[in-house]
């Protein structure tokens, strides 16, 4: 296969990933000139896992043509994304831990379906807010946990599909005089059935196309 050699801009992004928690940066080199054309940019990055292994994530760069404070305000909103994401089934925030606030952290518990791949899956996640930072980060709420909100009747069904955990995070930056804003989005799907590695990227890439694309879409439908 030919690679093709363009001149183009490369943007170098270098910032600090925290020990735990909170938002975080990623160190990636976009191609200016897919991004001001609103290229969905997709990479592969390599994570630790908690076993000190490495496992691989994909990662998507897009530039949207609306403000932050307006692609914001659709990815506050879980519980609208099954109308424009293609693989979602529904979103469903069933319980506010704490509110979404300008300078706190909300937290909310999400339900979800989701058809990836040959999977459907059904799953709870607990999903964190960083409206200051414009940052959201999300992991599957884990079996004992969802027993113990039941007990407290809080209705967190049992996780179901062969899916081990989701988790990720995503946020978005202001970019050129601060028209249009660059989203960032980093989910993981592991499954519980044995399959190679690439099935699993395969699986969180053709979801966050799909996601990426739509979110897209709606913002820039709705200006």
């Amino acid at each position: 296969m030919k690679i093709k050699m363009l001149l183009v801009s490369t943007v170098i992004l270098a910032l600090a990933f925290p020990v735990s928690g909170g938002p975080r940066k990623l160190k990636i080199n976009y191609k200016k000139d897919k991004l001001e054309a609103g290229k969905l940019q997709v990479f592969t990055q390599k994570y630790r896992l908690k076993d000190g292994g490495e496992g691989k994530r994909v990662i998507g760069v897009m530039l949207i043509d609306a403000t932050p404070a307006k692609v914001w305000k659709a990815l506050e909103n879980w519980d609208a994304m099954g109308a424009y994401v293609k693989s979602l089934i529904y979103y469903k925030t069933i319980h506010r831990k704490s509110p979404i606030t300008d300078n706190g952290i909300g937290i909310s518990l999400i339900e979800g379906k989701l058809k990836a791949a040959f999977l459907t899956i059904l799953y709870t996640l607990e999903v964190k807010f960083y409206k200051s930072h414009y940052y959201q980060e999300w992991r599957m709420v884990r079996k004992e946990e969802g027993a113990a909100y039941r007990a407290k009747n809080i209705p967190v069904k049992e996780n179901k599909g062969s899916v081990k955990n989701i988790k990720g995070f995503e946020y978005i930056e202001p970019y050129g005089d601060g028209s249009k804003t660059i989203y960032y989005y980093a989910p993981i799907v592991e499954v519980s059935i044995p399959v190679p590695g690439f099935v699993e990227r395969s699986i969180s890439k053709s979801s966050l196309n799909e996601y990426m694309l739509g979110v897209k879409k709606k913002v820039e439908q709705g200006k």
